[in-house]
């Protein structure tokens, strides 16, 4: 059985992991394991680094060789101190990422994803191999053209069940491989049945929503996701462009840095650009509204409300923002908003 490397972010490269010889497995705040990161943590810090703890001091995860963890806020940063006490066995790495996107930023994460890959290769006590890494990224991009035509479809009709099904994918190439998660997509590449009408398409962006059961939910509430902004979702799954002139970590950090950013990376040169590019998004998928779902206690996401809100308001697009804790109970305690906002929609 392949060896397990624990990530909660998806700025961490799964080509690189499965390069060394581990297979990925992305933590989810997903578990029945009782609260107990207030024990390490502050109870007021964001609900998906103290459900990913909380999964750690119960021992609610399979073996895990080590856990990466990427310097993206700083609840992000107290969980990897915080690792050290909960399980002391694993072998832990924390990134640094910049906060802004510039060729310096990309020099900077390049070696920092040159010290993520020597890091892993030794873990595994394994050579070094630059020939691997190139594999895995073309594998990795195979699958990111499958996922881009499936959400190509999303955009433009009505299949019930196929954002469902796109999720699934995501979620099995940040839990197990990249070949199981292409053979998926391969699998589910056209939809099953015709086209259907009778559904409100919809943008929705936010932190996380990886659960594939809440579109079905959508769908159940008269909504389609047309397009998603999530760093569990058509975020995790981008193309990495390897150029022949650079580094294959210049290229994977200039790729990285370059997709569509979460509230904890921006434009410095544009400061509103994360507002706009989400109407840009929701514009080209001709979303009737915006939906966006953000973590309690999220200060980079909330700093950025008011000018997504702002920005969409010029655009004429409706918005309807809420708030929960990474469970699909606090989702079902939304389901009025959400049913009120589909009806607004559909006049």
């Amino acid at each position: 059985m392949t060896k397990k490397i624990g990530f909660t972010c998806a700025y961490t490269p799964v080509p690189l992991i499965e390069a060394a010889g581990f297979s990925p497995f992305r933590v989810f705040p997903e578990s029945k394991a009782p609260d107990q990161a207030g024990h390490l943590l502050h109870d007021n810090l964001c609900p998906h680094v103290k459900k990913v703890l909380d999964r750690a001091l119960a021992d609610d995860l399979p073996d895990l060789e080590g856990m990466i963890f990427i310097n993206s806020c700083d609840a992000m940063r107290r969980l990897s101190d915080a690792w050290h006490a909960a399980r002391p066995q694993d072998e832990i790495l924390l990134l640094d990422l910049p906060s802004g996107i510039s060729s310096l930023s990309i020099d900077f994460l390049s070696k920092e994803y040159d010290r993520l890959a020597k890091t892993l290769f030794e873990w595994n006590h394994k050579p070094f191999s630059l020939e691997k890494i190139k594999e895995k990224i073309d594998n990795w991009n195979h699958l990111a053209a499958m996922a881009k035509k499936i959400e190509k479809t999303m955009s433009k009709e009505y299949f019930p069940g196929y954002a469902s099904r796109l999720q699934h994918i995501i979620n099995t190439a940040a839990t197990d491989s990249i070949d199981t998660a292409a053979a998926a997509a391969k699998d589910h590449l056209h939809p099953i049945g015709p086209a259907q009408k009778g559904r409100i398409p919809v943008f929705i962006f936010g932190n996380l929503l990886f659960d594939p059961n809440v579109y079905n939910l959508f769908e159940e509430w008269n909504l389609h996701v047309a397009a998603s902004d999530f760093c569990t979702s058509s975020r995790f799954i981008s193309p990495i462009d390897v150029k022949k002139d650079e580094t294959i970590f210049r290229s994977l950090a200039g790729s990285f840095l370059s997709q569509t950013p979460c509230a904890r990376t921006m434009e410095t040169t544009v400061p509103g650009s994360i507002a706009q590019k989400i109407v840009q998004q929701a514009k080209e998928t001709n979303a009737k509204g915006v939906i966006g779902f953000t973590l309690k206690f999220c200060d980079p996401y909330l700093a950025r409300i008011p000018m997504i809100r702002k920005a969409l308001q010029e655009a004429s697009l409706p918005f309807l923002m809420l708030e929960g804790d990474c469970t699909m109970g606090s989702l079902g305690q939304q389901q009025t908003r959400i049913e009120a906002f589909t009806e607004m929609l559909g006049v």
